[in-house]
């Protein structure tokens, strides 16, 4: 009786084997974690519900958490940002830097210009396209800290735009990259955030310390993403308004929203 290939029967759960400090651990992979789902889905929709009912308060109460974070944690943040560069240069110039992200036999699918093509149009294309200019205007208007409209004002906003947009956002994306790159591709684990941490949180990570760290991954990933979408979709209905002179009501730029997302899930799908 024929009886068909391992690769085409069904396979719900799939097993991955990672060192820790405290030996093997196994880690079950399902197709669905339905407690990250549920979690994440379940906070998405109220935080967008809750935008789109009480958009003043939303903003309010964003608007006042964000500012928060930012003075209290400002220190941290820069901090840790001269932590990770230097972090990455030393993965980049030590021996670790010629370690795989792959099998020990696989070869780079892009040539090195192709590749950082992509990490760079996928990075900060439209952030770079938008605040290329907006970003030194806003820190000369209104710097973080003296005299906004100075000399002075203006080298500091020259100065905050490279620290977002120069090595030092890339030394972020460099580690987190090659963090995924290495445990996925390398150890065949799944592509979240519970791999990165399995060696330092063990089987919790199969529990909801795993699920915590997903679904916050899932959160700001989401709300990261859709901050890059909507400011797209402005720079687009604004510069089709200039030639074209189409509205710019919210009514156009949904439309050019749903028109997007479709065209990113049709290439999703064709490959």
């Amino acid at each position: 009786m024929p009886t068909s290939s391992p690769a085409a029967q069904p396979n719900p759960v799939e097993e991955s084997r990672v060192t820790t400090n405290t030996g093997t651990l196994r880690i079950t992979q399902a197709r669905i974690r339905w407690p990250v789902l549920i979690g994440s889905a379940t906070m998405i929709i109220a935080i967008s519900i809750w935008a789109i009912v009480a958009p003043e308060q939303a903003g309010s109460f964003i608007g006042g958490a964000v500012s928060w974070v930012s003075e209290t944690f400002g220190w941290y943040f820069v901090l840790l940002a001269g932590v990770v560069v230097a972090f990455a240069l030393y993965l980049a110039f030590s021996a670790n830097g010629r370690t795989k992200l792959g099998p020990d036999h696989s070869k780079p699918q892009f040539n090195m210009f192709t590749w950082a093509s992509m990490l760079f149009a996928a990075g900060i294309g439209i952030d770079l396209m938008f605040f290329a200019v907006a970003e030194p205007i806003a820190q000369y208007v209104g710097p973080p800290s003296g005299e906004a409209e100075t000399i002075e004002a203006a080298r500091q906003a020259i100065v905050w735009t490279l620290f977002h947009y120069g090595p030092v956002g890339w030394g972020m994306y460099a580690i987190l990259g090659a963090a995924f790159a290495y445990f996925a591709y390398r150890r065949n684990l799944p592509l979240n955030i519970r791999s990165l941490l399995s060696p330092i949180f063990g089987r919790r990570v199969e529990g909801w310390t795993g699920h915590t760290f997903d679904i916050l991954s899932i959160l700001g990933t989401i709300f990261g993403i859709s901050v890059t979408l909507g400011i797209g979709v402005v720079q687009l209905s604004y510069g089709m308004h200039i030639l074209f002179g189409t509205p710019t009501t919210l009514a156009c730029r949904s439309h050019l929203l749903c028109s997007r997302l479709l065209w990113r899930q049709s290439q999703r799908y064709l490959g």
